[in-house]
């Protein structure tokens, strides 16, 4: 295993046992929408509003994507093997794979919560669990997309330093 494979496996690793609460060795699509809600309660967003309702959307074509490509038993869950695997998958990584960039792309909007386009260091680090991430480790990775210390980042960045936290 490679150097970046292997970081992305324990990546996908990392993000599996996160989303497995109850530890039974499987996620449900229940265990995967876990997030999504919590950082909307989290931000005082309602599921059923605009904003709630992309990312949910998003978050559940994500879901059935990595269950069509991962969950050969056809269980409706996802192991960790099936998981991490799905992670890692050239069909998963590719550029324009199903609903890509979509989650990102309403995580940016639920963010941006003054809807100026950009996103600080704060609105970045209230999504950590969300990402996978510490707060710490947001920080820090925020404190990297902001190379100009502008103290912002930009949709675009956003959705740049998204997908390249989650395909290296």
């Amino acid at each position: 295993m490679t150097d970046t494979s292997s970081k992305a496996h324990l990546s996908a690793l990392r993000e599996f046992r996160s989303m497995d609460a109850d530890g039974d060795g499987s996620v449900g699509r229940d265990d995967f929408l876990r997030a999504p809600r919590r950082l909307l309660e989290e931000l005082g967003i309602p599921e059923d509003a605009g904003k709630g309702r992309a990312l949910m959307d998003a978050n559940e074509r994500q879901w059935g994507f990595l269950l069509s490509i991962a969950d050969k038993d056809e269980d409706g869950t996802l192991t960790v093997d099936e998981y991490t695997a799905a992670r890692i998958s050239p069909s998963f990584r590719a550029p324009q794979h199903q609903g890509e960039g979509d989650v990102s792309g309403t995580l940016f909007d639920v963010l941006d919560a003054d809807g100026d386009g950009s996103i600080d260091r704060d609105e970045f680090v209230r999504a950590a669990d969300f990402l996978g991430m510490t707060a710490e480790e947001a920080g820090e990775y925020f404190a990297r997309l902001d190379a100009d210390d502008s103290g912002r980042v930009d949709g675009k960045e956003f959705l740049k330093a998204v997908k390249r936290f989650y395909t290296s």
